[in-house]
């Protein structure tokens, strides 16, 4: 089983970074991560479904917070540490409206488009 991590975290995502961001959630176990085109990661479940993080620019947002960094790992590193998990909430993943607002504005790559109810779309 895969666990995520981000950390490196600042709410502004213009921030320019002196130091080490605000370190965040653990979300976990998933069977696997899947990444399209660094628009979003798709954390699967046992069950099938999966959660969802969405990205903006090169940072991965969650409760308010942008990450610009990410680690994934597996149950055995994750029983050797002293990380407990989140509670995934999809509605925390969700980008803020101004941003997917800014972001319908650019031409994003591989015709890739936001769609305010379900985030990115084809």
């Amino acid at each position: 089983m895969l666990y995520i991590r981000l950390f490196h975290g600042r709410c502004d995502p213009n921030q320019q970074m002196d130091d080490w961001g605000t370190d965040g959630p653990v979300f976990g176990p998933y069977e696997f991560v899947h990444t399209t085109y660094m628009w979003d990661l798709k954390l699967g479940k046992s069950k099938g479904d999966c959660d969802e993080l969405y990205t903006h620019e090169d940072m991965v947002y969650y409760d308010g917070v942008y990450y610009g960094d990410w680690s994934i790992f597996d149950t055995i590193v994750f029983k050797n540490s002293n990380f407990q998990t989140t509670v995934f909430e999809q509605d925390k993943a969700n980008l803020p409206k101004s941003v997917i607002h800014n972001q319908q504005k650019l031409n994003l790559k591989g015709g890739l488009k936001y769609d305010s109810e379900k985030q990115r779309t084809k």
